[in-house]
């Protein structure tokens, strides 16, 4: 497998509340990804998501290491883990009273992807020459468009559209969802913050993605994301741009 991760604060707020993690060791059987947006003001939303990251990491930090384990108990039990730190973080501090997250975390194996999901932040697999979105945002635009109350085009620049429905940190429950499906050599995924899914469309990303399929160096990874945070900055870049990219190729693992 390939990766390539990035994150940039943007054109417009003062600081970045985006955070990522990854764990990609060619000796391990499984390969993590996590994105997180945190929300709070002054540095809570950066808390928020950096302790979501470093939580899910920590916790899987030898489940990868695992052949045989249930990947959907493993990554669930990672998150709720990560929501009961930053709920306890905010109840122990008022600088921090209400700060949560988005989430979006990917445990990939040679043959299979699942996927954890909470909030906005997007998993997005190009398959077959086609790009599907793989979550589905928990946010006020989103439930509109899925109600047939408002169309995708509208709900890109919809005045509540940072509002979102879930997060972690914010309850002392979280609901995320998650789900596992196959892939295989081609296969590609795509992890991100909303600052990119908000300023590139569907079709934007699976022409970027495209040429990577067969690719064997990490540097092409690393320039399509690249050309995608700086295509969201063109565009204004109004919010932090977080994303990561894992090309499956069969035979070669690289940490």
């Amino acid at each position: 497998m390939l990766f390539a991760a990035m994150s940039h604060i943007g054109l417009v707020r003062q600081m970045n509340q985006d955070s990522f993690g990854l764990w990609h060791d060619r000796k391990d059987p499984w390969h993590l990804t996590v994105i997180a947006d945190g929300m709070g003001g002054a540095s809570a939303g950066e808390v928020a998501s950096k302790l979501a990251t470093e939580t899910v990491l920590d916790q899987l930090a030898d489940k990868v290491k695992q052949s045989h384990i249930d990947p959907e108990q493993e990554l669930l039990a990672a998150v709720q883990e990560a929501n009961r730190k930053i709920w306890e973080a905010a109840q122990s501090s008022e600088d921090y009273a209400g700060m949560g997250t988005t989430l979006v975390a990917a445990l990939a194996s040679q043959d299979a992807v699942t996927i954890v999901h909470i909030g906005d932040s997007r998993a997005y697999l190009f398959h077959a020459g086609e790009l599907q979105q793989a979550t589905q945002d928990h946010s006020l635009v989103a439930e509109l468009v899925r109600r047939g109350q408002l169309s995708e085009e509208e709900a890109l620049t919809h005045p509540q559209r940072n509002i979102v429905t879930r997060s972690l940190g914010t309850a002392s429950d979280s609901e995320p969802e998650i789900h596992s499906f196959s892939w295989g050599p081609g296969d590609i995924l795509l992890l991100c913050t909303d600052g990119l899914s908000n300023l590139l469309h569907s079709h934007e990303l699976q022409d970027l993605l495209g040429p990577l399929v067969g690719v064997d160096s990490e540097t092409e990874v690393e320039e399509c994301a690249k050309r995608m945070v700086d295509l969201a900055l063109e565009r204004g870049g109004p919010d932090n741009i977080t994303l990561a990219i894992v090309v499956h190729q069969e035979g070669t693992v690289s940490g």
